[in-house]
């Protein structure tokens, strides 16, 4: 008992032997019943069971900054070409994202509106929401007269709004690289703590000014961000355990109420997270697990339109049959985003990569 309470859970990400695609493929599906239950009923979540799942959404949502923040820093701290590492995050978010804001806006749009066409093409919305989407301006647009039966029906896809802070976290990573300051365990670890101490000022004192909301959301996913690096830059000290889960879930309740108690939730969620995603899942169960093509991004970014597209042919439905409906056509609709645009945008950077790295044919010929 003791052997599992305390042995070292850390793997190593290279390997490719660890759970963490399918965890974002859960953490991605999670959100999705979230919004089965908002899309019909709009906010504020009411209840007991509503307000469960908007807890547990939070936490998916957490879990996607905090596998981000490890991995990114290992990928970082690993290799620190900053045009090898820009080109990865451009290729891993805009194409998809692209592809399904013009969706949207050519397809959906114009399907399910109730304006005549010419009224909707000639509306100064429709044609800024394709540049308001994939700008992260305002990624809550919507488009004239679509999804009217909703109460959420004024955000096109609802989901959009937390890549604006994805790239944001992306965009500091990256010039921490370009000055030399994100080489070194030490310095990621200073990076988290101040990182922690921004998220403490602005939840004891609040912000109120410019960028007032991006602010309040920054010092929430900033924090849970700079959590998962901190796990990849203190792997040596600090033994990924069921304990250490343990120890990091009585601080959090023991802080619940406090600046600090959102925090040491992400602390336990990542202790958890990163503690699960290296577990060794034995046969072929865990093989399958292991290879999972990573649909995660695509149920992510298409379940909101696939979800307010059902509601507005069939209002009438319960939260759970919306979820139900949502499920598989999220799943295949994320798939055929994989397999039709992310794979060979992927490609592409590969090969535009090693295009970029291949010797002239005079150094060639010299060598």
């Amino acid at each position: 008992m003791g052997h599992f309470l305390f042995r070292d859970g850390h793997g190593h990400l290279e390997e490719k032997a660890n759970n963490f695609t399918a965890m974002r493929i859960l953490f991605a599906l999670v959100v999705l019943y979230g919004h089965a239950l908002m899309i019909p009923l709009g906010l504020p979540y009411v209840g007991v069971w509503a307000t469960t799942v908007d807890f547990i959404v939070q936490c998916a949502l957490d879990g996607f900054f905090i596998l981000s923040g490890y991995m990114i820093t290992a990928s970082a701290m690993k290799s620190r070409a900053i045009g090898r590492y820009a080109s990865a995050r451009i290729f891993r978010i805009f194409p998809g994202l692209i592809v399904t804001v013009l969706l949207l806006w050519l397809v959906v749009g114009p399907l399910f509106t109730s304006l005549p066409a010419g009224q909707y093409w000639s509306q100064l919305q429709t044609w800024l929401f394709p540049l308001d989407l994939i700008s992260q301006v305002d990624p809550m647009a919507g488009l004239p007269g679509v999804f009217e039966g909703s109460p959420m029906g004024e955000n096109m896809n609802g989901p959009l709004w937390t890549i604006r802070y994805e790239l944001m976290a992306y965009v500091g990573v990256g010039v921490l690289m370009l000055v030399g300051l994100y080489r070194r365990n030490a310095q990621v670890l200073l990076w988290t703590a101040l990182t922690l101490a921004f998220g403490m000022l602005v939840e004891t004192f609040g912000y109120v000014g410019l960028g007032e909301e991006t602010i309040g959301t920054l010092a929430r996913f900033a924090p849970a961000f700079m959590v998962g690096a901190a796990f990849h830059a203190g792997r040596q000290y600090v033994r990924l355990s069921p304990a250490l889960v343990g120890l990091t879930a009585l601080a959090a309740l023991a802080t619940h109420g406090t600046p600090l108690g959102w925090m040491m939730v992400d602390i336990t969620l990542a202790s958890a997270y990163l503690w699960l995603g290296y577990a060794r899942i034995p046969g072929r169960i865990g093989a399958a697990v292991r290879d999972v093509e990573d649909v995660s991004y695509g149920i992510y970014i298409l379940h909101w339109p696939i979800g307010m597209m059902v509601f507005a042919l069939l209002p009438t439905l319960s939260t759970t049959a919306l979820a139900v409906i949502m499920l598989p056509l999220a799943i295949g609709a994320g798939w055929a985003l994989r397999v039709l645009v992310e794979k060979p945008a992927l490609a592409f950077k590969s090969r535009l990569g090693r295009r970029q790295t291949a010797p002239s044919p005079a150094v060639g010929a010299a060598g």
